[in-house]
């Protein structure tokens, strides 16, 4: 009877835990979902910004959208991490509103509010080093939304230690929803009415806050604050500050720093370009609408990447059930299949953006001003992608502090090539040093990985295959575009767009075919595509004929 009784306790329990992992697995798909969705969001709206205020409007709203980026990537990944891990870290489960979630509000209200402080009140002296006095006012608007993260980070926190991903989700689409949509309306009407760039630019910060505020009532209405009144008279004793404080910072700095690197090298370029652009002979007007034009390639590198690393970003749940050996190695395989995919894919969106790019300039805004610029930027989808890869793999192996140091160090060497060559060769310099700093990324994360692993990154890749898909994809849309201008007299953006959209088709076509022909991909990684079973197919078939 007794022994009955154990077996069936031993199976609820193992019940409780698949549900409880389908959950888990199921909630951070939800999550990385949203997180896509909202980084294509974030990056499109920039187009029709752009569009509407041109290139001066466009660099107002860029020199405060890191700060805004970095609230939004703090109350998305960082704060709730941390309470999340503080909550699942707490001994019997009991917690108190009074005795430990008041003191991790507190803490994270009164950091939050530093920040507040520093951007409000040192408004104008950072302004000044950014070359532009009148950005005073966007930079105070833009501090308000340190303020109100306190309260989206700390619910998103709680209700992601239940394991339930989904009112950050949900409260993650609705605010970028309605930050863009509040952006594009309040550009449009204030345009209309004649205001300065400067009050545009203001009330794009404002929409900001706007949005975390949608957030905060969708997280209320979720159902957040009936799960801590029902907490509400557990007794425990307080939670140590000391470990309050240690929790925040390094999970929020680890978990933040992958979503953060294009936004650190932005901020270089926030507080060096100007400078720089002015020192090369252009007067304030001529460098700020260059800034704005160096600008355009912020939105199309941010999808570029989206779509290069969302297969790492797809991998971390496997990366977190990878088995560590007896020497602290994860399995390679994984390693060598996310690394291997990140560049090829991550290779066709940069070669074909490079090839696209005077008519993606066009398209989207409008002029080919910039266009060498943009396309030496393109390399970051690349160098970007790969360095995300790397990075979570090596968050896998526990180099946090590692990490850390070398983005500090690349945003270094960012800053310190924007001073030598931003004077000399205007934007495409800051195009140059962003480049440069990643590519000692790459090398660095490489370097650990295979001291680490022992997976060479070089030996990964098959190079021919893809150099040759590469080659053929390009020659493919550069002769399609010179077709379209030789044969079609295109002069709506309409056609443009048409003729574009087939040039990538017929482009991604040749690449995957060549891919294909070359047996690229093994079974395994093709089963993973859609459709993965009718390409396996195609390829035994086509091995077959030529085995005869």
């Amino acid at each position: 009877m007794v022994s009955n009784r154990r077996w069936l306790v031993f199976k609820q329990s193992r019940r409780a835990n698949i549900m409880s992992h389908k959950q888990l697995l199921r909630g951070a798909l939800l999550l990385t979902a949203a997180g896509i969705f909202g980084k294509i969001l974030s990056a499109g709206y920039r187009v029709p910004l752009q569009n509407l205020t041109g290139d001066e409007g466009f660099y107002i709203y860029q020199q405060v959208y890191p700060f805004i980026t970095i609230a939004w990537i703090l109350s998305i990944y960082g704060y709730p991490a941390a309470i999340s891990k503080l909550v699942i870290e707490q001994e019997g489960g009991k917690r108190s509103t009074v005795t430990f979630y008041l003191p991790i509000f507190m803490f994270i209200f009164i950091l939050n509010g530093l920040f507040f402080s520093i951007l409000y009140f040192g408004a104008d002296q950072l302004a000044h080093w950014m070359g532009d006095r009148h950005l005073t006012g966007p930079i105070q608007f833009t501090s308000v939304l340190f303020l109100l993260i306190s309260f989206t980070s700390f619910l998103r926190g709680s209700f992601q230690s239940t394991g339930d991903m989904r009112p950050t989700a949900i409260s993650q689409t609705v605010e970028q929803l309605f930050r863009v949509g509040f952006i594009l309306w309040f550009t449009y009407v204030l345009l209309q009415q004649g205001k300065d760039l400067y009050e545009v630019g203001s009330a794009a910060a404002i929409s900001s806050s706007i949005g975390a505020l949608a957030a905060i009532l969708t997280l209320i209405f979720s159902g957040i604050m009936l799960y801590r009144l029902k907490e509400m008279n557990v007794t425990t004793k307080m939670v140590a500050i000391k470990k309050v404080v240690k929790v925040l910072f390094e999970t929020s700095l680890v978990v933040g720093l992958n979503f953060m690197l294009l936004i650190l090298l932005q901020i270089a370029d926030v507080f060096t370009m100007i400078h720089g652009l002015q020192q090369n002979g252009l007067s304030l007007l001529e460098a700020k609408m260059e800034k704005g034009v160096f600008d355009r390639g912020q939105p199309l590198v941010q999808l570029g990447v989206v779509f290069g690393s969302s297969l790492s970003l797809a991998l971390v749940p496997a990366i977190s059930n990878s088995k560590v050996n007896e020497q602290n190695k994860l399995e390679t395989k994984a390693v060598k299949r996310a690394l291997k995919l990140t560049a090829i894919f991550s290779a066709a969106a940069t070669v074909g953006l490079m090839v696209l790019m005077p008519s993606v300039n066009l398209l989207l805004y409008k002029t080919e001003s910039g266009t060498l610029t943009l396309q030496v930027f393109s390399l970051m989808i690349l160098l970007v992608s790969l360095t995300l890869t790397l990075s979570t793999f090596l968050q896998g192996l526990g180099f946090m502090k590692r990490q850390a140091l070398l983005f500090g160090i690349a945003v270094l060497i960012k800053w310190l090539f924007n001073q030598l060559l931003i004077p000399s060769i205007g934007i495409l310099g800051g195009a140059l040093a962003s480049v440069f700093s990643v590519i000692f990324l790459v090398l660095a994360f490489g370097f650990l990985l295979k001291k680490y692993t022992r997976v060479c990154f070089g030996d990964i890749l098959p190079w021919k295959s893809l150099l040759l898909g590469l080659i053929i994809m390009a020659f493919i849309v550069f002769i399609s575009q010179q077709a379209y201008s030789y044969w079609l007299d295109i002069q709506e953006r309409f056609d443009l767009m048409l003729a574009t959209i087939i040039t990538c088709g017929l482009g991604a076509l040749a690449f995957f075919g060549v891919l294909l022909v070359t047996n690229t991909f093994s079974r395994s990684e093709l089963r993973q595509f859609p459709y993965g079973d009718r390409l396996v197919r195609m390829t035994v078939r086509r091995r077959k004929y030529w085995r005869k």
